[in-house]
């Protein structure tokens, strides 16, 4: 009976160390298939056919459609370039260039991924609709408080992450392609 009661015990310990692992790899995303690009996360696998399964569980626990391969690539920045968190209470520079796309999108999300409500009822700003230097260069500013120029409001109170979806993007072949110096840089320009 002693050796049933062990089993069970070990069967029971195991599943748990099993599927706690499993959560804790699935609430980072996973380091499978995920290139690092500055504070940019992109997950080179997330719309092929011949994606790892940890990237499928995330997707499903999530519920979000991917972009395939060839229409584009999404980059997920949870942090500033100095490698702390976003903060709602905090103004963001993102810019000054993004990587070659025809069309890209710049979003606040909530941690799970979907937009957040505020007051101005912004939730991305394109590529086509914003100001630039003579040069093609640009400040997206991301803050709470409203400013002037290229503003994404951050809303309600809490974590935050910004996503930059990338369409008919040359690189969307090949992830690892994009430098560090093509990425938007992140940085705080002050709290409050």
């Amino acid at each position: 009976m002693t050796t049933l009661l062990k089993a069970i015990l070990a069967a029971v310990v195991g599943l748990t160390m099993g599927l706690w692992a499993t959560r804790a790899m699935l609430a980072d995303g996973g380091p499978f298939s995920s290139v690092t690009i500055g504070a940019w996360r992109v997950a080179t696998k997330a719309g092929a056919i011949d994606a790892d399964p940890y990237t499928r569980a995330s997707l499903a626990r999530s519920g979000e459609v991917p972009l395939a391969l060839g229409e584009g690539l999404q980059l997920v920045a949870r942090a500033d370039d100095a490698g702390r968190p976003l903060d709602p209470r905090c103004v963001y520079r993102v810019g000054p260039h993004a990587p070659t796309a025809r069309y890209w999108t710049l979003g606040v999300v909530d941690p799970k991924g979907f937009p957040i409500e505020n007051p101005a009822g912004r939730y991305v700003l394109r590529s086509s609709e914003i100001l630039r230097r003579a040069g093609g260069e640009f400040s997206i500013y991301v803050s709470g408080m409203a400013h002037a120029g290229n503003w994404l409001p951050v809303g309600a109170p809490g974590r935050f992450a910004l996503v930059l979806r990338l369409y008919d993007s040359p690189l969307s072949a090949t992830v690892g392609g994009i430098e560090k110096a093509a990425a938007p840089e992140i940085s705080r320009e002050s709290c409050v």
